[in-house]
């Protein structure tokens, strides 16, 4: 599916706020509402939206401790570890990745006894590095439609 400019700009609208509603967006991107919500439909059986989530603090949940892991899997570990994590509550997230470690994962615990806990059935697996979240300077990011990079002279002719 090719995304046009209002397609970017409805996408923009509900990552800043996705319970906006259709009218809302409507009268920021210049659609009626019906427009805008067959253009959302579209967006979703395309596969680009993929659903709508909530930003909890979890600290006022008593989830206080937040720490990235970095991990490297033992030789025939590394299938059974992402089986064992994908039922673990506290892994918000988990990136296969390039580099000296092959998985990086974001986990949230209520203390660092649950965390010592997590890393310790973690070695069964592989080894980890960890690294605890001392605060978010940036935690989401509207995406929109990124610009082309703009090469100067110089470079197009070394390229050319």
């Amino acid at each position: 599916m090719e995304l046009d400019q209002i397609s970017w700009s409805i996408i923009s609208s509900l990552q800043d706020n996705a319970r906006a509603s259709y009218a809302d967006i409507g009268r920021e991107v210049g659609l009626s509402a019906p427009a805008v919500a067959e253009r959302i439909q579209k967006l979703e059986e395309a596969g680009i939206i993929n659903g709508y989530h909530i930003d909890l603090n979890y600290e006022k949940t008593g989830y206080a401790l937040k720490a990235f892991v970095s991990f490297t899997a033992h030789s025939g570990k590394l299938l059974p570890f992402l089986k064992y994590i994908e039922n673990l509550e506290e892994v918000l997230e988990c990136h296969r990745v390039t580099g000296n470690y092959c998985i990086f994962l974001k986990v949230v615990v209520k203390d660092s006894l649950r965390l010592e806990q997590m890393l310790t059935r973690f070695m069964e697996y592989g080894d980890t590095t960890t690294s605890i979240i001392l605060s978010s300077p940036v935690t989401r990011r509207v995406f929109s439609k990124p610009e082309p990079i703009k090469t100067n002279r110089v470079a197009k002719a070394r390229l050319g």
